[in-house]
């Protein structure tokens, strides 16, 4: 029987009830137009009509479960389907409503492999740990730090607001590695490392398992901005960078006074 959804509830057509019951859908629909008191609407079934039919129809992959001049459609619920069952009253209906409750209002789930589980378990705790670091970053700074941050990243030498957040993250390390008289690599590495370490991860091994996800060939070189581009990291990125930017300047200060002492 195919399978039918309605809002996220598993129903079935009057036809499709019909058919499992070895009955006619007349039959259905008298035994509903007689005992209207004994069925709630969302409890029992569904009535479409007008723009919510027209939407289940455009949803529906089965044309044929819905008539196409039908102007109302019920959709009948596992209880609905209970009620009709107990007026029908036949050994036929009672014998096939309990195989559309146990096949089809609750089919058996999937059995997840243990491979399945601890992938689950693992992807999982990435996510809870990268949250938990983006909040640990953010409680060190006020909010007049954060206003500070985006007026910074906006104006420092010559980012401008039409360039993007890939080219910012760029020209942020490009100005930590000036500050800190770094070479250009070394000042990637060090960006590197200070993500690794903020968000408990290896950027470098997540670039080649991405790499291999998306059949991106080994030889084609996929940078750091590029990547935290894709999936979708780069404010996080530029948060590690600004404090990488904030520190370096904060060393420079300090040696600029002690030179002068």
């Amino acid at each position: 029987m195919y399978p039918v959804d309605y809002n996220g509830v598993r129903v079935l057509t009057t036809e499709q009830l019909a058919q499992a019951y070895e009955c006619e859908p007349q039959q259905i629909k008298q035994n509903f137009n007689n005992n209207l008191d004994h069925f709630v609407e969302g409890k029992h079934y569904f009535k479409l009509e007008s723009e919510a039919l027209h939407s289940f129809k455009n949803k529906v992959e089965n044309i044929d479960l819905v008539g196409k001049n039908a102007r109302i459609l019920y959709l009948w619920t596992r209880r609905g389907a209970s009620r009709h069952c107990k007026m029908l009253g036949t050994e036929k209906a009672w014998e096939m409503y309990d195989n559309l409750e146990e096949k089809y209002f609750n089919p058996p789930q999937k059995k997840m492999t243990a491979a399945e589980i601890l992938s689950g378990m693992a992807e999982e705790l990435v996510k809870q740990e990268r949250r938990t670091a983006r909040l640990e970053m953010r409680q060190e700074q006020s909010e007049e730090n954060l206003k500070i941050l985006h007026s910074r990243m906006d104006t420092f030498n010559g980012v401008g607001t039409d360039e993007d957040k890939r080219q910012k993250l760029n020209s942020m390390v490009c100005a930590f590695t000036r500050k800190a008289g770094l070479r250009f690599d070394e000042g990637w590495r060090n960006f590197t490392h200070a993500y690794n370490t903020a968000f408990h991860t290896n950027v470098n091994l997540s670039i080649t398992n991405y790499k291999e996800k998306h059949n991106i060939q080994k030889k084609k070189r996929v940078t750091l901005p590029e990547y935290f581009e894709r999936v979708g990291l780069l404010d996080d990125a530029l948060m590690v960078a600004d404090k990488l930017l904030n520190d370096a300047r904060a060393h420079s200060a300090i040696d600029s006074i002690l030179k002068h002492d």
